[in-house]
């Protein structure tokens, strides 16, 4: 897994690099093991209820797993999705992100939410709280909005 304040590697989503996504802001970037199973689908769907207050705080998100694009999109679609999810059977952003379960060929269940410069902020792995990784990324927006918003740490905002 990679760690933060790592360089987070450049890869394509749906014809865009990450690294061009990261100059609008921050992204939020999701692997999970398998589309269509009952953990996965909590996970993706707690990110799409969270997805208007992430966008709000300038964070975009976007689910890998090492499924085929098609299951992937057809995952996306049955959920409703408001963000790309990324098909990788072939493994190499797993690889790259250091996700990949050796033996069994799937992406462990891990979050990276990736600033602007391109480096790693918040690394978050745990394989069965999925909701646990939603909850790591709001507490990061919320960082964030309080920054944009003007707040300083140790001075009462309210």
């Amino acid at each position: 897994m990679l760690a933060v304040g790592d360089v987070a590697p450049d890869f394509a989503i749906g014809g865009r690099s990450l690294y061009r996504m990261l100059e609008g802001g921050s992204v939020v970037l999701f692997f999970f093991p398998k589309a269509f199973t009952p953990i996965c689908t909590r996970e993706a769907s707690a990110f799409h209820r969270e997805h208007e207050r992430l966008a709000r705080a300038g964070f975009e998100v976007v689910g890998v797993s090492t499924d085929r694009q098609e299951t992937s999109d057809a995952f996306a679609r049955s959920l409703g999705l408001r963000f790309p999810l990324v098909g990788d059977p072939q493994q190499r952003v797993a690889r790259s992100y250091k996700v990949r379960w050796p033996l069994i060929g799937l992406a462990r269940r891990v979050t990276y939410v990736i600033d602007p410069s391109r480096r790693i902020r918040v690394a978050h792995h745990r394989e069965f709280g999925a909701e646990s990784h939603v909850s790591a990324v709001c507490r990061q927006a919320e960082l964030a909005e309080s920054y944009h918003r003007g707040a300083t740490f140790g001075r009462d905002t309210g």
